[in-house]
């Protein structure tokens, strides 16, 4: 009887000592004082200001299951559907459709849901997972802010609102697409007044070649002007970010030579971590609000240690599998040269991504961090990138991008609304 108690009672403390079945670990905060718990789970760069005392992670337990389904039923079935269905074209990686040969004009759900790692074109198919995802809750606006920070804090504030529509990869294909659009977007900078009225219009045309069109609204030539597609690698009125950290990534799939070189476990930066609730709004039968909880910056923030720039409100970090792609631009004017990304397995974000500049040097680092909702039938769901933490190691500085409260998502845009009459409008 002896023995038995004491068996007992030793599987009961190995059951207590031992994670649950979903491998939760408990939540803590990541700091200096207990760094090694994320070697091998953070960029080296990031780790190292980790053990510095720069930043301070609050890591939370997560269940898989729930957080795969942040993504709606309709998106995994189909992505299940698409399996055999598309190729590559081998010499610019543009998507296939194995039926007709050509460019499909609407993709739902992954294209390529079972990743080989040992299949040579690997990367190219995260490259698309990952793209296609990006633009399943269709169209989306938000108000947000850009803030340049240094150790003495925010030296620059740039508030704008921008405004995307997506085409190719949406829950449910445009009813029209006159310019064969995989995607436009619209912004408009409030303030500050040096930046005030500058308005942008980009377009991604659907094939495989040609490169995005974008046009700059300038109020004080109240003219709009014609931008080379390679500006998406220019820091951002002298900031520390760039147009491409939108999702991390932010060009045409076919503009990066792609490559697969590992699987990894990273920490990633979310919001939630679970799906934000829906809500039907009064502008419009077809558009649908999301409140968010704001991501309060270490400089907004009385009494905090650490980087100016780190986030020390609701944003929480999880441990997912993720592929580790390596992107290079073909394009002789872009200013990066290898790029380094982390993209989650099941989810296709990027959530960090290191950057080196044409002589191969490193010197950038971005954390992307996401919100998730969902309607409540579960039918439809959309993930947009709420937060770009952008560091330059070579200055020490940072910006931060977007952290707004609020969104909306837009299932019916008017495909006129982003065109270049609408582009000079916005300032008159």
């Amino acid at each position: 009887m002896l023995k038995t108690s004491r068996l007992v009672l030793a599987l009961a403390v190995v059951m207590l000592a031992a994670p649950t079945a979903r491998g939760d670990e408990g939540e803590y905060t990541l700091n200096k004082d207990n760094w090694q718990k994320a070697e091998g789970l953070l960029p080296e760069p990031v780790l190292k200001r980790v053990k510095a005392g720069d930043y301070n992670f609050k890591v939370v337990p997560l269940d898989a299951q729930k957080f795969r389904d942040n993504y709606s039923t309709t998106y995994w079935a189909a992505s299940e559907a698409n399996e055999g269905k598309y190729e590559l074209d081998a010499e610019t990686c543009g998507l296939k459709d194995k039926a007709t040969g050509k460019m499909p004009d609407w993709v739902f759900g992954k294209p390529f849901p079972k990743i080989d790692p040992k299949d040579p074109q690997a990367g190219c198919k995260v490259a698309w997972n990952f793209y296609l995802a990006n633009q399943m809750g269709e169209g989306a606006g938000a108000t947000f802010t850009l803030n340049g920070i240094d150790r003495n804090g925010e030296f620059r504030r740039i508030k704008l609102w921008l405004h995307t529509n997506a085409y190719l990869g949406r829950t449910k294909k445009a009813e029209e697409n006159p310019e064969n659009l995989r995607g436009t977007s619209l912004s408009h900078a409030m303030e500050p007044a040096d930046a005030e009225g500058v308005n942008i219009l980009g377009q991604q045309i659907n094939d495989w070649t040609s490169q995005d069109n974008i046009w700059a609204y300038i109020p004080q030539t109240r003219r709009s002007r014609r931008v080379n597609a390679a500006s998406r690698s220019d820091p951002i009125s002298g900031l520390d970010i760039f147009s491409d950290d939108l999702n991390c990534y932010a060009g045409k799939v076919e503009y990066y030579k792609w490559k697969l070189t590992g699987e990894s476990e990273v920490l990633a930066p979310i919001v939630g971590p679970y799906a934000l609730k829906q809500t039907p709004s009064k502008e419009s039968p077809t558009r649908i609000d999301v409140t968010i909880p704001y991501l309060r910056g270490a400089y907004e923030t009385p009494g905090a240690e650490g980087a100016p720039w780190q986030i020390t409100e609701n944003l929480v970090f999880v441990k997912r599998p993720v592929w580790v792609l390596e992107g290079e631009s073909t394009d002789p004017y872009y200013n990066f040269g290898k790029v380094i990304m982390y993209v989650d397995k099941d989810m296709s974000r990027i959530y960090w991504k290191n950057v080196h500049n044409r002589a191969g040097e490193y010197f950038y680092t971005a954390m992307c961090g996401y919100h998730f909702s969902k309607s409540d039938d579960g039918t439809y769901s959309a993930t947009t990138p709420n937060l770009v933490m952008g560091v330059n190691d070579k200055t020490d500085r940072a910006a931060l991008g977007g952290r707004y409260s609020s969104q909306f998502l837009e299932r019916n845009f008017d495909p006129q609304y982003f065109s270049l009459r609408a582009l000079s409008r916005l300032s008159d």
